[in-house]
C-alpha cells in the first residue's frame, strides 16, 4: 500500500486552454499538420524580462506552470522540488550543437549547454523558491513523471511531520525532433486533424504533442482535490498481465472493475497499441465512463501528465468535459479515477487517484 499522494492544486501549459483552466476546450485548440505545440501564457508574472530573452521556450513553461502550480496552493517553499524529463530542452541542445558545428567547436558559448541539461528546470524553481531541500531529476522516457511521483510518495514516507513537494514532468516538440522521429514511425503517414486522431486508430503512428505539467503535492489530506493511492509501471506487458496488474491495484483498496466511475485512458491513436487497449476497454464495467486526452495533447513522453491534470480537473469541477468523453457510463458518480497511459513502446502507467 503506497503512502497517499494529496494533490492540492495543479498547473499546465499545453496545446489547450489548461493554464486558464476556465477556458478548457473552449474552444478546442486543433491541428492538422501532426503538431500540437503548447501555448504561450504571460511569463512576466514569474520570470524577469532580463532573464526572458535568455530562455528556450521549455524553460519559461517549466518555472512559469511550477511557480503557478505552488501560488495556487498557497506554497511558497516546497519542502522537495522533483521533476521529470525524457529529453529536457531540446531546442538548447539543438542550438548548442548548431553552434558548435558552425564555429568548429571554438569559441563557443555554454549558456545553451547549460540550459539544455534536464535539471536546469528544478534550479531555476529552487533559486526562484529559496527551496534547499531535496531536489531530484528523473529521465526515463515513458515514465519520466510516474518515477517523480513514485520517489515523491517514498519521500512522504520516510517523513515526520506535514511536508510539500512540487512535482511534475515537461518535453518539447522541435520540427527537427519531429523529423527525426517520424522516420522511425512514431507519427502517422497520412496526417489527419488532432481532433479526430481517435477516429483513424486503424493506421500505425500518432500526433506530436508537447506541455508541463506541475503538481503540488502533500502528505496531509487538507485542502487537497484529491489523492493518488496506487501506481504502476509496466514494460510491454501482455494483456493477461495489464489485466492481473489492475485487478491487484482495486483489490489493494477494496475495490472492483464496478467501483470505477472513469477511466482516462491515454490511446493515442496508434493501430500497434489496439491488442492492449481494446481488452482494457472491453474489460471496464458498464458503470465506468471512459475518457481520453491526447488528441487535446498530442503524443510524448509525459503526455500521463496532461491526463492527470485532466483527473484533478474533474475532482475540481465535478464534471467530465463532454468533448473528452469516449464511452459514456452510467455511473454518475465521481469518486474513483484511474488513468491509464500507453504509449507507443506499449509501456502502460497506471495511477488509481480517489476523491480526496
Amino acid at each position: 500500500m503506497m503512502q497517499p499522494l494529496y494533490i492540492l492544486s495543479a498547473c499546465s501549459i499545453t496545446p489547450q486552454h489548461t493554464y486558464d483552466p476556465e477556458h478548457f476546450l473552449d474552444p478546442i485548440i486543433s491541428a492538422d499538420n501532426g503538431k500540437l505545440y503548447s501555448l504561450d501564457p504571460d511569463y512576466s508574472k514569474y520570470i524577469s524580462p532580463v532573464a526572458i530573452r535568455r530562455m528556450s521556450r521549455m524553460l519559461k513553461k517549466g518555472i512559469t506552470a511550477g511557480m503557478k502550480c505552488l501560488e495556487n496552493a498557497n506554497i511558497k517553499t516546497p519542502d522537495a522540488i522533483i521533476i521529470g524529463s525524457a529529453r529536457g530542452s531540446v531546442t538548447d541542445m539543438e542550438n548548442f550543437l548548431k553552434d558548435m558545428i558552425k564555429m568548429k567547436e571554438e569559441a563557443l558559448t555554454p549558456t545553451g549547454f547549460i540550459q539544455s541539461t534536464y535539471n536546469s528546470v528544478n534550479g531555476w524553481l529552487a533559486m526562484l523558491t529559496k527551496c534547499t531541500g531535496y531536489n531530484q531529476t528523473y529521465v526515463h522516457r515513458g515514465f519520466s513523471l510516474e518515477l517523480c511521483l513514485f520517489d515523491a510518495q517514498l519521500f512522504f514516507a520516510e517523513s515526520t511531520g506535514p511536508k510539500q513537494i512540487l512535482a511534475g514532468g515537461f518535453d518539447e516538440l522541435t520540427e527537427e525532433y519531429f523529423i527525426i522521429r517520424n522516420k522511425i514511425g512514431y507519427y502517422k503517414e497520412q496526417m489527419c486533424n488532432s481532433v479526430s486522431l481517435l477516429s483513424h486508430s486503424d493506421t500505425p503512428g500518432s500526433i506530436a504533442g508537447e506541455g508541463a505539467h506541475f503538481f503540488a503535492l502533500s502528505n496531509q489530506p487538507e485542502n487537497a482535490t484529491c489523492a493518488i493511492i496506487g501506481l504502476q509501471m509496466l514494460q510491454q506487458p501482455t494483456t493477461e498481465n495489464l489485466t492481473t496488474v489492475i485487478a491487484d491495484i482495486l483489490s489493494q483498496h477494496n475495490l472492483t472493475n464496478d467501483d470505477i466511475d472513469i477511466l482516462i485512458c491515454g490511446m493515442n491513436g496508434d493501430s500497434r497499441n489496439h491488442f492492449l487497449i481494446d481488452p482494457l476497454i472491453a474489460n471496464t464495467s458498464p458503470n465506468t465512463t471512459i475518457a481520453t486526452f491526447k488528441q487535446f495533447s498530442g503524443e510524448y513522453d509525459t503526455a500521463s501528465g496532461f491526463g492527470l491534470w485532466l483527473t484533478n480537473y474533474i475532482f475540481t469541477h465535478k464534471q467530465i468535459p463532454t468533448a473528452a468523453i469516449y464511452k459514456q457510463g452510467t455511473s454518475s458518480r465521481i469518486k474513483n479515477i484511474l488513468l491509464c497511459n500507453v504509449t507507443i513502446a506499449n509501456n502502460i502507467s497506471l495511477i488509481l487517484v480517489k476523491a480526496s
